[in-house]
C-alpha cells in the first residue's frame, strides 16, 4: 500500500517543473546553436534552482538529482528547453566546498561541478577576477573573468591593475596565452561577452544619471586624451583614472570624435562598470580592444554575417534605420542593445561587414585577409580603444578582421570556468 501511495504522488508531482526563461523551442534553439551548448546540459545553479536545457525530446524523463552526497527528490521530467528545478532541500549541509551535480535520465548522465558557499551557489574565484551571475538568455552558467584587461607578466596572461594591456598580439595568440593559464581558463567567449554586457546596462550606476536608460552608459577611456592605453588603479572609485576627466565640466576639454561639449567626452569616460552582484570591472568598454572567441567563415557564396553594400567598410549604428540602407536586424551574427539602445546610450557601434569584392578598408587593416574575393575566417573583437569615442561601448563589435591580424590597441582579457 505504501508503495502504491508513492508512485501516486510521483505521478501528481510529475506536471510540476516549468520552463522559467525560454518562451519559444525556436528562440532556445537559435541561442543554443551559436553558443554550442549540448543538447542536454545543466546551465547554472543559483538560488536554490539547478537550470537544464533539453533539446532532445519533450518530456524527457529524470531517474536521479544527486548534489554532492545529497539525493534530490525528483518526480518530474525535462520539458524541451529551459527547465528550472527546485533543489533547496537538497542542499542542506553542504557547507563552503566545490561540489559536482550529477543529473541522470533515461538517455544521459549529465555532470557540473559548482563552488556553493554555505549551501549557496558561488564562485570561488582565481585572483585578479571577479564572479559573474551566469545567463539563461545566453546560456551560460557563473564563471570568472578577468578584472582588469590582461598584462604581459613574463609572458603569462595576469590580472592585476599596474601596468598597460598586453597588445599587438593575435586573434590565436590570446587563446592561447589564456588557455595556458591551466584547466577551466579560456579567451572571453560571445556568449560570456554578452553576458557581462547585458547584466551591467541593467545597473543604474552605471548610467550618468543614475536611471537605466536615461542618459548613457559610461563607456570608458575613448577621448584620445590622453592618447594611449591607461594602466587601472587598485582602488574601483578612481572610475575617471588617468583620463583627466571626470563628472563635472569641461574635463580635460578634449573632444575627439565626440561633438562638441558633448558630457560623453567627459562624464563619459568612466572605466568602471559594476555587476549586478556588486562586483566591479575595469575598462569592458574603451582603453584597446579586446578579443573575444568567436568567429565566423564567409565567401562570395555565402555571404558575409552581414550584407555588403559597396564603398568602404565603415562604422555603424546599430539602429535599423541610419540613413544608409542597411538595417542592422539583418546580422544574424550581431544581438542588438536592448530597448533599442545606440551609441547616443553609450552602447557603442559595430564595423560593416566584410566587402566580397576584395575590397577591405578596415581601422584594424590585416592586408592578407582579402585578396580578389574573401573566403577566410573573421573573428570578433569588442569594447574599442582609446580613441575610438562614439564607436566605443559595452557593445562595440568588429568583425571585419581576420585571426593572424595584430593592432598596437589590440588586447585580450580571460575567463575562467570551473573544470
Amino acid at each position: 500500500m505504501l508503495l502504491l501511495v508513492v508512485i501516486v504522488v510521483a505521478v501528481f508531482g510529475f506536471q510540476t517543473w516549468f520552463q522559467s526563461y525560454q518562451k519559444s523551442l525556436q528562440a532556445t534553439l537559435e541561442v543554443k546553436t551559436n553558443s554550442g551548448v549540448n543538447a542536454l546540459d545543466i546551465i547554472d545553479l543559483n538560488e536554490g534552482s539547478l537550470y537544464v536545457v533539453n533539446t532532445l525530446q519533450d518530456n524527457l524523463s529524470v531517474t536521479s538529482l544527486k548534489i554532492g552526497g545529497n539525493y534530490c527528490a525528483v518526480t518530474s521530467s525535462l520539458s524541451l528547453g529551459m527547465n528550472d528545478i527546485p533543489i533547496s532541500s537538497c542542499l542542506y549541509g553542504l557547507l563552503s566546498d566545490t561540489y559536482e551535480v550529477v543529473l541522470r535520465t533515461d538517455t544521459d548522465i549529465i555532470s557540473k561541478k559548482f563552488y556553493l558557499k554555505n549551501g549557496i551557489s558561488a564562485l570561488n574565484c582565481p585572483a585578479g577576477y571577479i564572479a559573474v551571475p551566469g545567463s539563461a538568455t545566453y546560456f551560460t552558467s557563473s564563471f570568472c573573468v578577468m578584472k582588469y584587461e590582461a598584462k604581459n607578466d613574463g609572458g603569462v596572461a595576469n590580472s592585476t591593475a599596474t601596468g598597460t594591456p598586453w597588445v599587438s598580439l593575435t586573434w590565436q595568440q590570446a587563446i592561447a596565452n589564456c588557455t595556458s593559464l591551466g584547466s577551466g581558463y579560456h579567451l572571453v567567449t560571445e556568449n560570456e561577452w554578452l553576458t557581462i554586457a547585458n547584466n551591467v546596462l541593467l545597473v543604474a550606476n552605471n548610467w550618468n544619471s543614475s536611471v537605466v536608460g536615461t542618459g548613457f552608459l559610461y563607456s570608458g577611456h575613448n577621448d584620445n586624451s590622453p592618447s594611449n592605453a591607461l594602466a587601472a588603479d587598485s582602488d574601483d572609485g578612481n572610475g575617471y583614472y588617468g583620463t583627466n576627466d571626470g563628472a563635472s565640466s569641461p574635463g580635460d576639454g578634449v573632444y575627439d570624435n565626440f561633438p562638441s561639449n558633448d558630457p560623453r567626452a567627459y562624464q563619459g569616460q568612466k572605466r568602471t562598470l559594476i555587476l549586478s552582484n556588486g562586483e566591479v570591472i575595469w575598462d569592458f568598454a574603451g582603453n584597446v580592444w579586446e578579443w573575444v572567441n568567436e568567429s565566423f567563415y564567409a565567401n562570395a557564396t555565402l555571404g558575409s554575417p552581414y550584407p555588403y553594400h559597396g564603398g568602404d567598410q565603415q562604422w555603424m549604428s546599430y539602429s535599423s534605420n541610419d540613413g544608409t540602407g542597411k538595417i542592422a536586424s539583418n546580422v544574424p551574427a550581431l544581438k542588438l542593445p536592448i530597448n533599442g539602445w545606440n551609441a547616443d546610450e553609450g552602447m557603442g557601434r559595430y564595423l560593416d561587414g566584410m566587402s566580397l569584392t576584395g575590397t577591405y578598408n578596415s581601422i584594424n587593416e590585416d592586408p592578407d585577409f582579402c585578396t580578389g574575393y574573401c573566403s577566410q575566417t573573421a573573428v570578433f573583437s569588442r569594447s574599442g580603444d582609446w580613441d575610438g569615442g562614439l564607436a566605443v561601448g559595452a557593445l562595440t563589435l568588429n568583425f571585419d578582421i581576420g585571426p593572424s591580424a595584430t593592432d598596437p590597441s589590440g588586447g585580450f582579457r580571460c575567463a575562467y570556468t570551473l573544470s
